[in-house]
């Protein structure tokens, strides 16, 4: 059940993504720092979604990290205790 709903919500999002990618086909500039170009409208929002889930990754790693080990030590105290 669970491996299904993943693959709707897979599906649903590539429909999405194709979804807005034929209604953004037209081309905007960027003027970024120094550099200004042309750029599809739909690369650029892909570009930001891309980079938002990069940041969100790199923020988030050493909270995991640490959570990981504080479980991994939990666990060895559950095994002495018993």
């Amino acid at each position: 059940m669970k491996e299904r709903m993943y693959y709707i919500l897979l599906l649903l999002a590539i429909l999405l993504i194709a979804g807005l990618s034929l209604a953004n086909m037209q081309s905007v500039t960027v003027s970024f720092i120094l550099f200004r170009f042309k750029i599809p409208l739909i690369l650029l929002i892909l570009l930001s979604v891309l980079l938002g889930a990069i940041t969100t990754i790199l923020i988030s790693m050493p909270k995991n990290f640490s959570l990981k080990n504080e479980l991994a030590k939990a666990k060895k105290e559950l095994k002495t205790k018993n």
